[in-house]
């Protein structure tokens, strides 16, 4: 993260700048009013000045932008076409290169540097958090809030420090309370997201723990693609002694829906991949009913890359998903990147597996055991000194 400080007669103005330098995301940190010139404090004139974060990525993309690297790589690569010998251009532009080159080395440098002045009981939290797969832009608030919020006394105390963060992640999380599906109305499950992240395990897992409590639990599958998929799940049915339907189309699933007399209808759903927007918005379509309002939860795996987490979130986000369950934990020890979108989306953690087994590897999700997942932040350091 860079700053940057903004000086302009008023705040429009400032904002025209902020916006022409370096672009939308730039965020204002603070606004102070200053006076320029005049003799002893009388008649200057009253201005603004602005602290702005910038994140390195976007300032990078600034400067390209306003060098015209982007528009110099086009041209050349029209010029090339069957010339291989160094053009006016090409050499402009790879003058320009080693310029962004030194920027880029200068806002690392400046990254480092930062990174130097911070405590060191600050840099153990933010080492913790990226080796948690926390996004940057989150650690980067949480800093600027220990430093805001702690004296220098606590920043001493590695306690403090890492009370601090746990609270600070503890109450942005959200999870689902337990609600009591009796005496309800019908209610309806549909499990979304990518390929194999273990929909129909969690599914026959949720069954089985719903028909323990007592429930009348009826299964439906939408996913008439992938081999052995409706097989899978008319097995866990069996077992159940519980209804199954398989459904292609929305009336089909419509009918099934409006003839049940169940208190839980399970759906499962076909795997769709983040990156295939026309087949999710099928998949929307198909899965609109009449009467009844289903609840969208979406399924992702704890092993999921944590540069495709964001555009999970992202792509299935049309389903207005108001959960999220976390599988095969037992695969990964790090969710803190499904825990830092479940918090920008200001969505609620319902259930996390971790295992096959139906229905013992599945757990309810509650703020202590999700934060246990967060690996090297010493809570329990704090309880035994409180």
């Amino acid at each position: 993260m860079e700053y940057r400080e903004i000086i302009a007669p008023n705040i429009e103005e400032a904002k025209y700048k902020i916006k022409k330098e370096y672009g939308d995301t730039a965020r204002i940190i603070k606004v102070m009013d200053v006076t320029k010139g005049g003799f002893l404090g009388l008649g200057g004139k009253k201005q603004v000045k602005i602290l702005i974060s910038i994140p390195d990525v976007d300032l990078l993309k600034k400067y390209r932008e306003n060098m015209g690297i982007n528009k110099i790589i086009e041209k050349k690569q029209e010029k090339q076409k069957g010339d291989d010998s160094l053009s006016d251009d090409s050499i402009q532009m790879t003058l320009v290169l080693e310029k962004l080159n030194q920027i880029e080395s200068q806002i690392q440098k400046s990254r480092d540097e930062d990174d130097d002045k911070l405590h060191a009981n600050i840099l153990e939290i933010k080492q913790i958090l990226k080796e948690n797969e926390f996004f940057d832009d989150f650690i980067d608030k949480l800093v600027s809030a220990i430093k805001e919020n702690l004296s220098y006394s606590q920043l001493e105390n590695r306690v403090e420090v890492h009370k601090f963060t746990y609270d600070y992640i503890k109450e942005r999380l959200l999870v689902c309370g337990d609600t009591d599906e009796k005496n309800k109305e019908k209610k309806i499950l549909v499990l979304v997201g990518p390929t194999g992240v273990g929909k129909t395990t969690t599914v026959a897992k949720i069954a089985a723990n719903a028909i323990r409590e007592k429930l009348k639990v009826e299964l439906i599958t939408i996913d008439g693609y992938r081999i052995g998929a409706k097989y899978q799940l008319e097995k866990y049915a069996e077992y159940m002694r519980t209804p199954m339907s398989g459904v292609e189309d929305n009336l089909e699933l419509q009918k099934v829906v409006d003839l049940s007399d169940a208190d839980l209808i399970l759906i499962d759903t076909i795997g769709r991949s983040a990156q295939d927007e026309m087949n999710l918005v099928k998949m929307k379509q198909m899965l609109k009913f009449n009467r009844v309002k289903p609840e969208f939860v979406l399924t992702v795996s704890a092993s999921t890359k944590v540069s495709e987490i964001k555009r999970i979130f992202k792509s299935f986000d049309l389903f207005d998903y108001s959960n999220v369950i976390i599988t095969k934990l037992d695969e990964s020890e790090t969710i803190g990147g499904i825990l830092n979108s479940a918090i920008n989306y200001e969505r609620s953690i319902k259930y996390f597996t971790n295992g096959q087994r139906v229905p013992n590897d599945i757990g309810k999700a509650n703020l202590s055991n999700l934060m246990d997942k967060i690996k090297g932040l010493e809570i329990e350091v704090y309880l035994n000194n409180v």
